[in-house]
């Protein structure tokens, strides 16, 4: 890696840091659940590892989502 560079994870990178399945990742990003994007390369996504980790610490619990969890459709 280049000194000073930026590195962005991708969907799959997110998904595995966070432990949960790519697809579970792509439903979430679907559901506006997912933190914004840090970095947009054409319509490739990308999240700090910081922004990551910040989400994980704030998200409910598995298997405790409900619906007042999830952003307004």
């Amino acid at each position: 890696m280049i000194p000073g560079m930026v590195r962005y994870l991708t969907l799959h990178e997110f998904a595995d840091r966070v432990g949960i399945a790519y697809n579970t990742a792509k439903g979430y990003l679907r559901k506006g659940v997912l933190p914004q994007a840090d970095a947009e390369i054409g319509p490739k996504l990308g999240w700090l590892p910081e922004t990551v980790d910040e989400w994980m610490a704030s998200r409910p619990g598995r298997g405790r989502w409900g619906r007042d969890d999830l952003p307004p459709r």
